[in-house]
């Protein structure tokens, strides 16, 4: 089936995951997903989609099928990040397949089929028949089940509202418009990076999703290399001057790239506001914009755990790599609440003890380096959080599908300026709060304030501490067979 795909289509993969082993268990085994990004940028018709999906191995091969039961094309091997658990999956269009084979070649096989065809007597083609209508019939029944996926279309207007943010030539993220006139909301970290890379009690650690020290190796036929940025200071945030506003880095350049279909524009960009806050937020402004911009709509009721939401980013593959933004879908896991008498943002005319405020938002989305300033949005296509972190193993490894982000709740004050301009309004983010530096530094709650303190354990030690040390005792994955055999040879307890 030839078509002209798009980021958030929905894909169905048929594959049979370790089938050799025991067929009985994993035979025709279905993942479902959607279609991440298309590649290459900018072509009629791509030949390799990049997809959100989760495929285990041995589903190599296997086909995809849209949510019309039609063959999409075939999943690859999927490409991953050297020195790191992160991995995308490919699938090769159909479109891809045709082009790659010679016009000559197609009708030798197409002749040599029909050769076949004519030999075979009516039982054998009678049972091929039934063969095929099984087969119609089982990738219809799984596409009827995949239509729950399909991607709504408020969401295309939303991925029209990201953009990707460059720092000098080393440094990308993401970022969201927010008004028509150029106003871009981003993270802090991009800008100020020394601030951030948290080490947390639990054994977690934040790793900001911005990608660093992105340069062309002139010795290996200038293929694009990167390196995140590895920072370990303070859990407190540092309330000092931007770089950008005084001091030796200023004359690093900001440049905004907006995609609008196949068309790419860049842009230069100015600081606006770096919060020196808790909250890892900036804003950049567009300059010399001659069109009026597709803002991002808010939502500022926050999305209850189990919600479906979608990420739209940059991650992974930088600007040099010509991509738009990349999608990925998940669910809200947890939304972390603090008192709202805790939260200095907050009119001083509110109830405080009669509510909770949402501070944090954790998902099931991938969310890869680069995605910082990203954005998370409902099935309405409307924003309820800003990107902002991976948590990562003690070892350094990233966990892309454990991520946090700023509910839209925590970010009015933004949104008031993005409205009517008063600066006066962000000065509320810069002001220091014990309570959501500690929340945003995955840390136990101050002991000023009991009510949110783990309960002390063994030995005095919080729970937050038995966690910490069950994490850091963790092996990262399971890498062979005696591994496998030796992790089954323990004793596994029947209660968490």
């Amino acid at each position: 089936h030839l078509k002209n795909y798009k980021r958030g289509d929905s894909l169905l993969v048929v594959g049979s995951p370790f089938g050799i082993l025991s067929p009985f268990h994993f035979f025709n085994s279905i993942s479902v997903g959607a279609v991440a990004n298309c590649l290459p940028p900018g072509a009629v018709r791509s030949s390799l989609l990049m997809a959100d999906i989760h495929c285990l191995p041995g589903m190599e091969g296997a086909p995809v099928f849209d949510k019309n039961s039609c063959l999409v094309g075939m999943l690859m091997k999927p490409l991953r990040q050297r020195g790191s658990n992160i991995q995308v999956q490919l699938v090769i269009t159909w479109d891809g397949i045709c082009t790659a084979w010679s016009r000559n070649k197609l009708q030798l096989i197409e002749q040599v089929s029909n050769e076949l065809l004519d030999d075979k007597s009516a039982d054998s083609k009678m049972m091929e028949s039934c063969s095929m209508d099984n087969h119609r019939r089982f990738a219809s029944n799984s596409a009827n089940d995949l239509n729950q996926y399909s991607i709504p279309p408020s969401l295309r207007e939303a991925i029209s509202s990201v953009v990707l943010v460059t720092v000098g030539d080393t440094t990308w993220a993401s970022g969201i418009l927010l008004n028509k006139n150029g106003l871009v909301l981003t993270n802090a970290h991009l800008l100020e990076p020394w601030r951030f890379g948290r080490t947390s009690t639990l054994g977690l650690q934040h790793k900001t999703t911005s990608l660093a020290g992105e340069y062309l190796h002139e010795g290996q036929n200038k293929l694009l290399q990167s390196q995140h940025c590895k920072m370990f200071n303070e859990d407190a945030v540092k309330h000092e001057v931007s770089f950008f506003n005084l001091g030796p880095k200023r004359e690093k350049r900001i440049s905004v790239r907006l995609d609008d279909g196949e068309k790419q524009t860049w842009y230069t960009a100015s600081v606006v506001f770096i919060s020196k806050g808790p909250l890892d937020v900036a804003l950049l402004q567009m300059e010399k914009a001659a069109i009026e911009f597709c803002a991002i709509r808010p939502e500022f009721v926050c999305p209850t755990s189990g919600s479906s939401i979608y990420v739209v980013g940059h991650g992974l593959l930088g600007p040099r790599s010509g991509l738009s933004s990349s999608l990925s879908s998940g669910v809200v896991s947890k939304v972390v609440q603090i008192p709202s008498a805790q939260h200095s943002h907050l009119p001083s005319n509110v109830q405080t003890y009669n509510m909770d405020l949402p501070v944090m938002l954790q998902t099931t989305a991938a969310v890869h380096p680069g995605a910082s300033g990203g954005v998370i949005v409902n099935s309405h296509g409307r924003m309820v959080g800003l990107i902002t972190s991976n948590a990562k193993h003690g070892s350094g490894s990233t966990i892309p599908r454990l991520n946090f982000s700023i509910p839209c709740k925590s970010l009015e004050m933004v949104f008031k300026y993005a409205a009517n301009g008063d600066y006066t309004i962000l000065e509320q983010l810069d002001k220091p709060n014990e309570l959501l530096s500690s929340v945003w530094a995955l840390a136990q709650a101050p002991s000023s304030l009991p009510f949110l303190s783990s309960p002390p354990g063994k030995n005095g030690e919080g729970k937050v501490s038995e966690f910490s040390k069950f994490l850091a005792n963790q092996p990262e994955g399971l890498k062979s067979i005696s591994d496998l055999e030796a992790f089954l040879g323990h004793k596994i307890p029947s209660k968490i």
